[in-house]
């Protein structure tokens, strides 16, 4: 199995990853100039009277026969309460010896246990007289080890496990401008993630929490701390010029984007999937008017984003 951005065996994978509330399966076909939806399959809040285990196992089943990719090389996105994501300074050591010198830095800096940790990692140039850093992905083996169990025990593929900022900042690689970075913003009615992305490289995210703010005070929370995460980008990788900031489709979008505007330096705006993606591949006529709701399309975000994998460079 690959973890995070670990380059699999095939460059063709189906979506099959736990969301909130349930679980949703993404089948896509990608002609390298659009990607076709072929299905999308959602099933929420089933009785759990034989154990959350059992159950889960048998939505991921229906789901995989709901998508037809029961037989497919499926990705699925692990739980954000289950890894950090830290930035170090890149080691200079051999690539051979890389991996080892990452365990050491990043062992204070974890809130479990360096022993318990999976570590992957992703380059971020250097520049303006700053070294070469690394983002370095650190989940819990626990965690990965419940997450896969399921889909083992379903007889399913389970063959890389991704996480939210990668899935995003693959949607972001197909909205960057040459030679400038972009900031994709997604937030879900609660809380936020905020990507930070120049090229292939995934530069910096953030996780911004509602903590229990509403209403008007929840959508100023985002949009202050918005502002205070591009101030921190701007001045600390100053050499990757910030075009844009884009927000993912969601039910308050027009209200966003105006505090958004009032509070950032950058131009922002909607993040149109229709350009990358054809939700009209589906002949069955409910199933094109689902992708009409915003609902379904906030909530797909990153499933959408893992299906992008094979576009890696």
């Amino acid at each position: 199995m690959n973890w995070f951005r670990s380059r699999a065996r095939s460059r063709s994978h189906a979506v099959l990853s736990p969301i909130a509330g349930g679980a949703a399966a993404l089948r896509v076909r990608d002609d390298g100039e659009r990607v076709h939806v072929l299905a999308f399959a959602r099933r929420e809040n089933l009785p759990v009277e034989r154990g959350v285990q059992a159950v889960f196992e048998d939505m991921l089943r229906q789901l995989a026969a709901d998508a037809e990719i029961k037989d497919a090389p499926l990705i699925s996105l692990l739980d954000q309460e289950s890894y950090q994501t830290v930035m170090v300074e890149a080691p200079n050591v051999p690539d051979d010896e890389i991996r080892s010198a990452i365990r050491w830095k990043v062992k204070e800096l974890l809130s479990f246990h360096i022993d318990d940790a999976v570590l992957d990692h992703l380059p971020v140039p250097g520049g303006g007289g700053r070294a070469a850093s690394l983002y370095v992905v650190a989940a819990q083996a626990n965690s990965i080890r419940a997450l896969a169990q399921p889909y083992q025990a379903a007889g399913l593929q389970l063959e890389v496990i991704d996480i939210r900022e990668t899935a995003q900042h693959n949607l972001a690689m197909q909205f960057s401008p040459a030679d400038y970075a972009i900031a994709v913003l997604h937030f879900d009615g609660d809380n936020a993630l905020l990507t930070f992305s120049f090229g292939p490289s995934l530069i910096m995210s953030r996780r911004i929490e509602g903590r229990g703010a509403s209403g008007e005070n929840l959508l100023d929370r985002v949009a202050m701390e918005t502002q205070r995460s591009v101030d921190y980008f701007e001045r600390q990788y100053s050499w990757f010029p910030l075009a844009k900031l884009y927000l993912a489709p969601t039910e308050q979008a027009k209200a966003l984007l105006r505090r958004l505007g009032e509070y950032l330096p950058i131009g922002v705006d909607n993040l149109d999937l229709t350009r990358i993606f054809d939700f009209d591949a589906q002949l069955d006529a409910d199933a094109q008017a689902r992708w009409r709701d915003v609902k379904t399309l906030n909530a797909a975000f990153h499933l959408l984003g893992a299906s992008l994998r094979g576009r890696l460079p």
